[in-house]
């Protein structure tokens, strides 16, 4: 293996080339992270539309009460269930 700023060695035939380090890059050149979010989401998308049954995640932010959230990490504590878990179990008992 040659030094990368070596312009006068020339290189073994089929010696094998050593793997870059870090992320593979897509259409030549590395994405930024909102790039790679933005694949990401958009394969998300694309899983949940082909197979039914898995679950379209969408992003949900909400500011509430101090007392209203010590309150709901209790019920979540007491009743072995996640945060999540419990907010989408109320949301499924809401009438349509």
């Amino acid at each position: 293996m040659k030094h990368p700023s070596d312009q006068h060695t020339l290189e073994l035939p089929e010696m094998p080339t050593p793997k870059k380090r870090g992320r593979p890059a897509i259409l030549g050149r590395a994405m930024s992270a909102a790039e790679r979010k933005r694949r990401s989401r958009s394969l998300q998308v694309g899983r949940a539309t082909r197979d039914h049954n898995q679950r379209l995640p969408k992003a949900l932010s909400v500011e509430i009460d101090a007392s209203l959230h010590q309150k709901l990490k209790r019920y979540c504590e007491a009743n072995g269930k996640t945060q999540i878990e419990t907010l989408e179990q109320l949301i499924q008992t809401l009438p349509d």
